[in-house]
Order: structure tokens, then sequence, then C-alpha cells
């Protein structure tokens, strides 16, 4: 009861699963005899708002990406679209990762699992524009912050003192372009509408 009335502060969901956790310990304790009563009676989940659907209309998506202007936000959102990446993957990037002559980057994805994929021609020729403004480095993080920053971690840091653009700082540029959508139903959207032409789950 009184872990529960510490837990008020979190948001439901959080707070249904411990809620659910706490609730199977109290199941095991009484089958081993040890508990009679039921402490958390009283007590009950939260409602929790309908989430929002993990993938929307491709087109939708496509169309807010053709309206940005800005090379490196389009070059990145571009880049996750085309090949489904988690957003923590796509920043991970660094220019020594990427095989030009290919298309293809070697990226660092769940479970410190290392992977390859190919990038089209319009992502190649996005990166190529973004790569550009940056004076053409060829070391360092792919994504970077447009302002020099103060006291980021050395190894995030390029050589004229610009570092790695955050997970925060991506979101807050993605619903600057869209009308409320997150990171993660970018990802979807891409994964859903190769689905629809015909991609195998292996391939997905």
């Amino acid at each position: 009861m009184t872990f529960l009335a510490a837990q008020q502060r979190l948001a439901a969901s959080t707070f249904n699963r411990r809620y659910a956790a706490l609730r199977s310990f109290v199941r095991w304790c009484q089958q081993q005899g040890w508990l009679e009563e039921d402490p958390l009676v009283g007590l009950e989940r939260r409602p929790q708002a309908r989430s929002r659907p993990r993938a929307v209309d491709p087109e939708q998506v496509e169309a807010a990406q053709r309206s940005m202007r800005d090379v490196r936000d389009r070059a990145l959102f571009w880049l996750m679209y085309d090949g489904g990446l988690r957003c923590h993957e796509a920043l991970a990037i660094n220019l020594e990762d990427i095989d030009w002559t290919e298309r293809a980057i070697r990226i660092q994805g769940k479970g410190d699992r290392t992977r390859e994929m190919f990038f089209s021609r319009r992502v190649s020729r996005y990166l190529d524009d973004y790569l550009k403004r940056r004076g053409e480095p060829t070391v360092g993080p792919l994504f970077i912050t447009a302002r020099r920053a103060r006291s980021p971690r050395l190894a995030d840091l390029t050589a004229d003192g610009h570092a790695r653009l955050s997970y925060r700082q991506a979101d807050t540029l993605w619903k600057k372009y869209t009308p409320g959508w997150d990171l993660h139903q970018l990802r979807h959207t891409a994964i859903s509408a190769r689905a629809a032409q015909g991609y195998t789950e292996i391939e997905l």
C-alpha cells in the first residue's frame, strides 16, 4: 500500500505495470500461506488514455518530409524513414560507419548487435547536401547540433566544437514538422509501408 501510494505521481502506464507486478507477488505469497488478507484491497489500476496508432499514413509522412528545407533535418529523417531506423540508431552513426561506394551504413542496434543498412540514391543526395554544408568532414558524428556545444562528452565532439545531436533535440525537430507525431511512429510507418509493398518478415 505504502509503495503504491508513493507511485501516484508516475504516469498511469508505469503505475499499472508496478501494480500488476505487486498483484502477482501478493497472489504468490497467498499461495505459499504467508498472507491471509489481500493488502491491495481498495487499490485499482489507473485509467490510461488510448495509445496513438503506431503507424500513420505514409503519404502524409512523406509530404511532411518533403517540406523540410534544413539540409540536416531532411537528411536525418529521410535516412530514418528509408531504413526504418530507431532514432538512437541514426544518431549514433559516425561518418566512419558509412560506405559511400556501396551506399551502406554499419548500424549499432539493440543489444550491441551490428547490422548493415543500405540507403537509397535520394538519401545519398540528401546526405551529400548536408555534409557539403558542414565542409565535407570524414570522421566523427554524422548528425550534429547547429550550435557549438558548451560541455559535451569529448567522444561526441567534432573538431570544430559541435556535439552529436541528442534524442531530445531530434524529437523536438520532428514535432516542428509534424502534427504531434512521435519518432516511434516514423519508424513504424516506414516498416508498415514496406510490408504493404510485399517485403518479407526477414527483410523487415
